[in-house]
């Protein structure tokens, strides 16, 4: 995943920082999905201006991870299934593409960079490190993008990487997962080796399925977790309704027992 490069201007270095901060703020989740971007608060805890932080959120509204309300100010945008499908189909497409293309492209040397990369990533998984296997994987499939040598295809998968990154860090949170995307790049890995342009193109679009498949289930278990809870507020309303009603019922038969007695003692 390329590093966004803000304008070439004085400011520039302070955009860039600003944009590397609020990124990984998003992706980690620690800002969290419709959360307020507080531009007072955000400038004085990085040190810096209204200007530069205003820019950065533009070129973050443009990447989808902010979203502008009128009058309210900027927040994280939200993720909906919908989305999160989207962009994670296209991005995924867009990298098996580069796969094919780097694999008709790449020489020995290049493709001994990449098994490295791969081996690195591998130790990741054996290690359990998620953050460094998300580092390490953007870093790998950005090495792979550039030996496609499609300016235009690096340039979108720039754009794509960034929103796509927030889903990823859900999906190294589920067992076997790391393992299962490494043995696809040790796949790939050969496919380069061979020459295979469709086996690599096969192997990073089985990473694609996965995903997709683990954002389904995401998506699905907050859904039925919310009915759950549904589902339990409204039982334990109706068990509060029925212990009211019988509390009223046996009021009621209280009243007509004394009126019993009454008429039977008169």
């Amino acid at each position: 995943m390329e590093p966004r490069k803000a304008g070439q201007n004085s400011s520039s270095t302070l955009v860039q920082r600003t944009l590397d901060s609020l990124t990984n703020e998003i992706i980690s989740g620690r800002l969290r999905p419709n959360q307020r971007i507080s531009e007072i608060s955000t400038a004085k805890k990085l040190g810096i201006s209204r200007s530069p932080l205003r820019e950065a959120l533009r070129i973050l509204e443009r990447d989808g991870l902010v979203t502008y309300e009128p009058g309210r100010g900027a927040f994280v945008t939200d993720i909906t299934p919908e989305d999160a499908d989207e962009l994670y189909l296209i991005h995924g497409h867009l990298l098996g593409l580069a796969m094919r293309l780097a694999c008709q492209k790449m020489n020995s040397n290049d493709v001994s960079k990449i098994a490295g990369l791969v081996k690195s990533l591998r130790s990741t998984v054996d290690g359990q490190d998620r953050q460094r296997f998300v580092e390490l994987r953007a870093r790998l499939e950005q090495s792979i993008a550039e030996k496609a040598l499609s300016p235009r295809l690096a340039r979108l998968l720039s754009v794509m990487g960034h929103p796509s990154a927030r889903y990823r860090a859900l999906h190294v949170n589920v067992p076997g997962y790391m393992d299962e995307v490494v043995k696809c790049y040790e796949g790939i890995c050969q496919a380069f080796h061979e020459r295979d342009a469709d086996r690599a193109e096969e192997l990073r679009m089985h990473i694609v399925a996965l995903g997709r498949e683990l954002l389904r289930r995401y998506f699905t278990t907050s859904g039925d977790k919310k009915l759950s809870a549904l589902s339990y507020q409204r039982s334990a309303k109706k068990r509060r309704n029925g212990k009211r009603q019988s509390r009223e019922t046996g009021t009621e038969k209280d009243r007509r027992q004394k009126e019993q007695s009454k008429a039977h003692t008169a």
